[in-house]
């Protein structure tokens, strides 16, 4: 039987708009069977999260999005994980560090750039990444919305846009998986396409790898096809979300018709 999910989901714990609290009631409200907490290189939402999902009689899955990179950005989801593990925090706080250090990088070129932005507390946060330089840049007149901003100043190619300084994807996957977690590929057609996903898929599988992420914003029916078959090739569990962050960015709760199967609820929710 397949139960209705999504496995992508932002809160203030990274650069979502909603407590995680906020964001459980929302999947209640859609009906969700099955959800997780998702936030970028970050677990501190997770237990919020577990707690309103108990409340509201939905299963959660304790998860984490890692920001990887190996010529282009790769994000990797870690479901299952020991959000309560000291050592696995440790981990994710080196990740954080690495997001810290690029975002003064790009503040530092912006200001180069002659985008004198003024900075406090904002980007204080161990997930701030550059969503919430853009969400600054439109606070303060710069530009007119984090589109633009993404456009003119920090979307790759941009004048202040500054390499990711993270580890690689395969580096992703080893340390979800050593840690007991189902390492998975987030939405692969954001940053790959069809000439790189095959040989990235091949090489993190030899480390690892659980699952694609299948259902996402538009991917029409053509490219879930595709993921689908290579999923199947791999063996891999097929799982989905709308990356909501808030009502402004990214797909509402639960509207990309996500679920898991079978074969995804045991390796999620009875992994023995």
């Amino acid at each position: 039987m397949r139960i209705k999910c999504d496995l992508h989901l932002h809160t203030t714990a990274s650069d979502g708009h909603h407590t995680p609290t906020e964001v459980v009631l929302l999947a209640q409200a859609k009906r969700m069977e099955a959800m997780a907490i998702t936030d970028h290189d970050t677990v501190a939402g997770v237990a919020e999260g577990q707690k309103a999902a108990r409340r509201a009689g939905i299963r959660f899955v304790a998860g984490v999005e890692l920001s990887t990179y190996l010529k282009e950005e790769v994000h990797i989801l870690g479901y299952n994980v020991p959000f309560d593990d000291p050592s696995f925090a440790d981990e994710i706080v080196k990740l954080q560090s690495l997001r810290a250090t690029r975002v003064q990088a790009i503040v530092d070129k912006l200001r180069r750039h002659g985008i004198k932005l003024t900075v406090g507390d904002e980007l204080d946060a161990p997930s701030a990444g550059r969503s919430h330089i853009a969400e600054l840049l439109v606070k303060q007149g710069f530009v007119r919305s984090k589109a633009e901003a993404f456009d003119k100043y920090l979307g790759k190619g941009a004048p202040c846009y500054v390499e990711g300084m993270r580890v690689t994807p395969q580096d992703g996957v080893k340390l979800l998986k050593e840690a007991g977690a189902v390492p998975v590929l987030a939405h692969p057609y954001r940053f790959l396409h069809d000439a790189t996903i095959g040989k990235m898929v091949d090489d993190l599988v030899k480390v690892g790898l659980g699952g694609i992420e299948v259902y996402y914003p538009n991917y029409g029916e053509a490219v879930r096809k595709t993921l689908e078959g290579i999923a199947q090739t791999h063996d891999l569990i097929v799982t989905g979300g709308s990356d909501f962050h808030s009502n402004d960015y990214g797909a509402p709760v639960g509207s990309t018709g996500a679920y898991l199967d079978e074969k995804a609820q045991r390796v999620l929710f009875d992994p023995r």
